[in-house]
């Protein structure tokens, strides 16, 4: 286990004040472990941190902190509750006065910001460091780079809130990471209508294989982070809008471009496809 018991959770929710060494959290870390395996670590990173090797401390610290609030989290809702053969009682304890309700829902929604932030941070380190190389053969890597937009944080800074795409705009990392799979479908879809399809795996393969790209070319890649993010929350017209300056740019830089500009969406933009809008903004 990464956080073996409620001592070593403790130092990551310092309002928790409990005697001695209750096993009310054991589960929840249990679960909370596997779900940041899954979701983003793998399982040769948790085996390698499982030996707490001193070189690997950063690492370490930086899962237990996921670990420990996502597992306080699971339990809070439950945490004065216990079953009596009469039921459910709550447990009263009379050298505290009981929290109110906005309280604790105010201690519960900065805890979930502060997760969001952790597991963004463990992500951001972990594509920084060129110790954990490896971890880009995982398929928890591979899963996000799917996506193009590897962090919670880049989402927000991508996606257009409106009144059209407030309903479905991800709330947590969780929500966030559930959206992986459609931000890989608009790009491989919608957007690659436009800039080719040969030229949307080159920027998924780019991405995958850490290859650097142009000035220009991230310029582009920007433009169409909007543009899935924007598309797969709802507001597809505002996304679409994104793809077409997208290829604005790369008509105008077209050395920049040789992929896109060898494929059939490199035509006369003024010409309706099939499958896609007629090119008609230009």
């Amino acid at each position: 286990m990464l956080v073996k018991n409620y001592s070593e959770m403790k130092p990551f929710i310092p309002s928790v004040e409990m005697k001695g060494n209750p096993t009310i959290f054991n589960d929840a870390l249990e679960v909370a472990q596997n779900e940041l395996t899954d979701q983003i670590i793998g399982e040769d990173l948790e085996t390698l941190l499982e030996s707490r090797n001193a070189n690997d401390s950063r690492l370490l610290k930086m899962c237990q902190r996921i670990i420990a609030i996502d597992a306080f989290l699971t339990s809070a809702p439950e945490m004065d509750l216990v079953l009596t053969d009469s039921g459910f009682a709550v447990i009263n304890n009379e050298q505290f006065a009981p929290a109110s309700k906005d309280r604790v829902q105010a201690m519960i929604a900065a805890l979930r910001l502060r997760l969001d932030d952790a597991k963004d941070k463990l992500v951001s380190f972990l594509m920084a460091s060129p110790k954990y190389t490896d971890w880009y053969g995982t398929e928890q890597y591979g899963r996000l780079a799917d996506g193009l937009i590897m962090t919670f944080t880049e989402f927000k800074d991508c996606a257009v809130l409106n009144k059209i795409t407030a309903q479905a705009y991800p709330q947590t990392w969780d929500d966030f990471l559930r959206l992986n799979p459609a931000l890989n479908v608009a790009l491989m879809t919608d957007v690659a209508g436009y800039i080719s399809p040969e030229y949307a795996e080159e920027i998924l393969e780019k991405t995958k294989d850490r290859e650097s790209f142009l000035a220009i070319e991230r310029q582009v890649i920007k433009l169409l982070k909007v543009a899935i993010a924007t598309i797969v929350i709802g507001d597809r017209p505002k996304g679409m809008e994104q793809v077409i300056s997208a290829v604005s740019v790369m008509k105008a830089n077209p050395e920049s471009f040789p992929t896109f500009m060898n494929s059939t969406a490199a035509e006369d933009m003024t010409l309706a496809h099939d499958d896609s809008p007629i090119f008609s903004m230009f």
